[in-house]
């Protein structure tokens, strides 16, 4: 029996009407979950988000953060289950696979800048080349420890480690900013500077304080442990950090007010990113409305060049022959003529996409340019194309596209991450013109605080042939779940990433740990539960010199080390 359906123009005219009557209700809802969140700053007004400690230096995230109908869901699960039924579906530490089975991979360093700290430590990326990637072996899963800060709601966007090991990071509640010198191990604050706000009229642009991608949340550290900082102010901040007892000390400010893209307001556009050029003359950086420009070092004069109709979304690279930016419709790759003035030196377009996909914070592609190899190296970029996006590999010389390899489910494909990269190199440490990149899948409809990404954690090779062509190919793909900024430590051979345990009655937060040569599954960690200890597609980093593991959330940082029978941190080798 079949029937007809009949529509009218004004059936449907009703139908947006209750659509666009329900988003507005969202946002609204939306607005008053981050309101709330943003009263939360402050311990005096909210004492539940921290556990008892007799140590107050340092407040320790909550396990106690939770929806109130995960309260009586837990509670009745215990009457009716039985605790150990309740115990087992929140599984401590899981070892799928033995420690012996992962290893150390051989591979080429990218290239030291010499006007950065060291690689690993120096941005969010971890080197000059965003490669994602450390030497040093991460937590390889024996007798885990776990232990976090929390100063309310807000997160850490970048942290680095400076020469004395200690962290530098910059916190934020989604208004405010403060650059911040924490003890690596117990993560006390030893130091600390307020860096400018987002304007009182921040609610009125739009945009989410998870969804701030703008100047505070992205730095880098220097050679000499300076962190150089893109403020709200659209200033660039140059602060060193403290040696013993003294404090964080501000020795420069470049003004690039008048060298943004002008908005109306409330609307402003953000000097989101800064990196040295090579020279150590030059600081390049890019706002997200599309301008690109270099800052003399000693005169402070700034030159640009505006992306016409492009916005950039992610963070660039530098290397020696130039600066690698993405924007919302190319690659691009620019250089400066000696005096800071900004070429094109190559344009790559590529598949933006018919619109925005559920999980990306805007159209075009979501991940930061991550480099390997030399000046004839790779470049490396995911499109945004529909069924599926696509990991594409661009020559660095000249732009051309190498190869690229279809990622993901049709329909449910996309990424608003950076890859996690890296060039194999033979028994002599010499390259082999093999090239592979992990990808994760984001794709999903997120609404803040709760993430609903596509399963995908892939990784991906380039081989280059005799005559200089390249071939991609799938090598494996883990089912794993994620929306965090993932890192691989090639020291371990393991990929780490974050997300939640979907078997457990409560909101668990699980790290998990992917064997990168076989893409299997090593082990699983329960890290906190309650929203506490909610990563929101924020960072994961790796200290350089014990191998413990961070991870920034919604309330703070954790800290995850491996250690000894007796408790004893294990040193990394």
């Amino acid at each position: 029996m079949g029937f007809t359906v009949h529509w009218k123009v004004g059936d449907l005219g009703v139908g947006r009407e209750t659509r666009t009557k329900r988003h507005r209700v969202r946002r609204i809802l939306l607005w008053v979950v981050a309101l709330v969140l943003l009263s939360l700053c402050r311990s005096s007004v909210a004492p539940w988000v921290y556990e008892p400690a007799s140590n107050l230096a340092v407040r320790s995230i909550s396990h106690r953060i939770h929806y109130p109908w995960e309260y009586v869901r837990a509670v009745w699960d215990h009457l009716v289950h039985g605790e150990s039924e309740y115990a087992e579906a929140c599984e401590d530490f899981t070892r799928l696979r033995p420690v012996e089975e992962s290893g150390p991979v051989s591979y080429v360093p990218a290239s030291r800048h010499p006007y950065m700290a060291s690689n690993q430590t120096n941005n969010m990326h971890c080197d000059a080349y965003m490669t994602d990637t450390y030497a040093t072996a991460g937590p390889v899963g024996r007798n885990l420890r776990v232990n976090s800060r929390t100063q309310g709601f807000g997160g850490y966007g970048t942290v680095t480690v400076d020469r004395q090991g200690r962290l530098v990071a910059v916190f934020s509640n989604g208004r405010g900013f403060q650059l911040e010198l924490l003890d690596p191990y117990s993560l006390e604050e030893l130091a600390s500077h307020d860096l400018p706000s987002r304007p009182w009229y921040w609610i009125l642009q739009g945009i989410m304080p998870w969804e701030y991608i703008g100047a505070g949340m992205y730095f880098y550290l220097d050679h000499l442990d300076r962190a150089i900082v893109p403020t709200t102010e659209n200033t660039i901040q140059v602060i060193r950090t403290p040696t013993d007892d003294t404090s964080f000390d501000l020795i420069r400010e470049y003004d690039l007010s008048d060298h943004v893209v002008p908005m109306r307001w409330p609307h402003r556009d953000s000097v989101a990113w800064v990196l040295p050029d090579w020279s150590g003359d030059y600081y390049w950086f890019a706002t997200t409305g599309g301008m690109v420009g270099t800052v003399d070092a000693s005169t402070g004069v700034v030159q640009t060049l505006r992306l016409e109709g492009e916005i950039i979304e992610n963070s660039f690279a530098v290397t020696e022959e130039g600066v690698y930016i993405l924007s919302d419709h190319a690659l691009y790759r620019f250089s400066q003529d000696g005096t800071g003035e900004v070429r094109v030196d190559w344009r790559t377009e590529y598949d933006r996409g018919p619109a925005k996909k559920p999980g990306h914070i805007t159209r075009g592609s979501g991940t930061s340019v991550s480099l390997v190899g030399g000046a004839d190296g790779l470049a490396i970029i995911t499109d945004n194309a529909e069924p599926r996006i696509h990991l594409v590999f661009v020559d660095r010389r000249d732009g051309d596209v190498v190869c690229s390899e279809p990622l993901f489910a049709e329909g449910r494909s996309g990424t608003d991450i950076s890859v996690a990269c890296f060039e194999h190199a033979d028994d002599t440490g010499q390259g082999t013109g093999r090239v592979s990149a992990v990808v994760e899948n984001n794709w999903g409809h997120h609404t803040f605080p709760h993430s609903r990404p596509e399963s995908g954690l892939t990784r991906v090779d380039a081989a280059r042939h005799e005559d200089g062509s390249y071939t991609c190919d799938t090598v494996w793909t883990n089912d794993v779940k994620g929306i965090c900024v993932f890192k691989l430590s090639l020291g371990s051979g393991l990929v780490y990433t974050y997300w939640r345990d979907e078997d457990c009655p409560l909101t668990a937060w699980v790290l998990t740990a992917v064997d990168v040569a076989t893409g299997r599954t090593a082990y699983t960690k329960l890290v906190g539960t309650g929203l506490g200890y909610n990563n929101w597609a924020g960072a994961l980093f790796i200290h350089p010199e014990d191998g413990a593991l961070y991870s920034t959330t919604i309330f703070g940082l954790v800290r995850i080390q491996d250690t000894e029978d007796n408790g004893t941190p294990l040193q990394s080798p």
